[in-house]
């Protein structure tokens, strides 16, 4: 829409904006949006329901937290000490209401339940990734396991829509924002443009490189080390993000394995 509204003329109306469709669609420079095929959308649905599914479970989480806090008890984060939540209370030492222990237990299975879901999410995801070729192609890059593979390959639908990798990284949000006038550029922080479900994918692929560098992290060579060396964490990460996005890219491209660069 934003490409469509310099040609609006005149009031907004029906005719108006369909005349002003038409006019953007014969610009020669004008994007497109790819159509996808059955099977990306039947990806993106399944991706979209296990989101949906994690946000429930966070909510459940974080209701059962402030319930047991009105009662004096701060019950630690995480899945750990959630899923063992009746064996953590009972070590608190403290008499609960029957009643309210009946309401937690009842929570909990909800809790529970979505859990199960998550996972069934995750098993159809990981049967997806392994019955097609390029998702298999995606995994051999370090960082890339079912989730980011069966996304891209649902939300990309095809290499041939970006002229490059960079162009893919433009699309994700990973490449500089800018701010250029008068003849002299000016880069901001990431532009954070464009899907955002897959650039956050990129991003805890990059994380999981960098938490492992005498091992995954050893593909990307000197690169890695000096940007490491000279330039914080999360700028790190990102700069590593656009580089997975752009290998992504050439992967699908070429439809060949990650072969990572012999180094000296």
């Amino acid at each position: 829409p934003q490409y469509v509204k310099p040609y609006v003329k005149g009031n907004k109306n029906d005719f108006i904006d369909a005349a002003a469709i038409a006019e953007a669609a014969s610009r020669p420079s004008m994007r497109f949006v790819a159509v996808k095929t059955e099977d990306a959308q039947v990806i993106a649905t399944i991706h979209r329901i296990r989101d949906g599914y994690i946000k429930e479970r966070t909510a459940c989480m974080s209701r059962i937290g402030a319930i047991l806090l009105e009662f004096g008890l701060s019950l630690p984060k995480g899945h750990a000490k959630m899923k063992a939540l009746f064996q953590w209370l009972a070590e608190q030492n403290q008499e609960l209401p029957p009643s309210l222990l009946n309401e937690l237990c009842s929570i909990h299975e909800h809790y529970s339940y979505l859990s199960q879901q998550i996972k069934k999410q995750d098993i159809k995801l990981h049967d997806i990734s392994e019955n097609n070729e390029l998702a298999r192609l995606l995994k051999t890059i370090p960082g890339i396991g079912d989730l980011t593979s069966t996304l891209c390959i649902a939300d990309v639908s095809s290499s041939n829509n970006f002229a490059n990798g960079r162009n893919m990284a433009a699309w994700l949000g990973l490449v500089p924002r800018q701010f250029s006038t008068g003849g002299k550029p000016k880069l901001l922080g990431v532009s954070k443009r464009g899907n955002k479900q897959l650039r956050t994918l990129f991003v805890h692929g990059a994380r999981a490189v960098l938490s492992r560098p005498d091992t995954t992290g050893k593909v990307f060579g000197q690169w890695l080390v000096n940007l490491r060396a000279t330039k914080p964490f999360n700028v790190v990460v990102v700069a590593l993000a656009n580089k997975l996005a752009r290998i992504a890219w050439a992967v699908l491209q070429h439809r060949q394995a990650f072969k990572a660069a012999k180094q000296p």
